[in-house]
């Protein structure tokens, strides 16, 4: 996305939404990073994959990260401005990724919240889980504003820092629920 953001000086971060990027001369490069997104979230989901009969829970947050990584990889193949139905499907599966990304930050920071000692609870994953349920929240209302692409790339900054740090501390946690089983 850097790099695009680079070769792309004709759409203003600021007021064109990344899937825009999708289109044009570098238009692989979009969406190369849809494909990708989508594939790890997938992979996020199998990973996530509780093991034997757990909560709920766990296995609502392994269902989401499919239907993220899902949603990431339609949007990244229909690509937007092209046709109506392109243009449908795109947003659709977009929305669809979004969503449940951030309810996904929200399950999973409740969860590990809920599953580690005060000591070891990641305040800073909280914080951007929340940070992404709101400007998910907010961002329909900029949606056809000059500010839809800040807010956007706002969003995805938020999720992708969750998601990075979930995946940093994710075998810390499994070795702490695992040692607290044990005892």
């Amino acid at each position: 996305m850097a790099i695009l953001h680079l070769l792309r000086t004709d759409l203003p971060p600021i007021a064109h939404r990344l899937s825009e990027y999708a289109n044009g001369p570098h238009g692989w490069m979009m969406a190369g990073a849809f494909l990708t997104l989508g594939c790890g979230l997938i992979a996020l989901g199998v990973l996530l994959r509780p093991e034997r009969q757990e909560s709920p829970i766990a296995w609502t947050i392994s269902t989401l990260a499919f239907l993220a990584g899902t949603g990431t990889i339609v949007s990244g193949i229909f690509r937007t401005n092209v046709s109506d139905t392109s243009e449908l499907v795109h947003s659709r599966a977009s929305a669809l990724a979004s969503v449940t990304l951030v309810v996904l930050c929200l399950a999973y920071s409740i969860r590990a919240a809920h599953h580690r000692s005060g000591a070891t609870r990641d305040t800073a994953g909280t914080v951007l889980a929340l940070t992404a349920a709101i400007l998910a929240a907010i961002s329909p209302l900029l949606h056809d504003t000059r500010w839809t692409g800040l807010s956007q790339r706002l969003l995805w900054i938020a999720l992708l820092a969750w998601l990075l740090r979930a995946a940093w501390n994710h075998p810390s946690a499994l070795r702490s629920e695992a040692s607290a089983r044990s005892n």
